[in-house]
């Protein structure tokens, strides 16, 4: 994501010459900012009880970097639904892994909902950041990232 801001910092210095050291500015900025949050990952997973997380879809295969396993119910269309035998595997997932929390999401959350109450197990949120809420219009991508964090941290018993 540092690297994109970088190249749209460079088009748009080439288009604006004017403001191009406040582009760059803003880039670097932004650099730092993802590293920061990186760290913050890196060391906010770092001591779990768990390390599977399931989620209604599979948007969050980047947090495997962070040593997370993801269980999603659906693949990458968050529109599809969860077959019975993938609900049976999450099932017996959950039973051997000592999971907790089932996460939905903001703009889809009835398939994480549902199959958390099924289960009587936490139903948490985290946002892949594909669309703001009313609840998150305040919000950016840093902010709604720490809040997946603090989400998953709490779910998965990190220290």
């Amino acid at each position: 994501m540092a690297d994109l801001a970088d190249a749209v910092a460079d088009e748009l210095a080439e288009v604006d010459s004017a403001h191009a050291k406040a582009y760059r500015a803003n880039a670097e900025k932004l650099r730092t900012e993802l590293t920061t949050l990186d760290e913050e990952y890196t060391a906010g997973l770092a001591q779990c009880e768990r390390d599977t997380i399931v989620v209604s879809h599979d948007a969050f295969g980047y947090l495997e970097k962070y040593g997370l396993h993801i269980a999603p119910m659906v693949g990458l269309s968050p529109d599809a639904e969860p077959t019975g035998a993938v609900l049976g595997q999450l099932k017996e997932l959950i039973r051997t892994e000592g999971i907790t929390t089932v996460f939905s999401e903001p703009l889809k959350p009835a398939l994480g909902e549902n199959f958390a109450h099924d289960l009587g197990l936490t139903n948490g949120v985290l946002d892949p950041i594909e669309g703001l809420t009313d609840a998150t219009a305040g919000e950016d991508y840093l902010s709604l990232m720490r809040a997946n964090l603090q989400a998953i941290s709490t779910a998965n018993g990190c220290r």
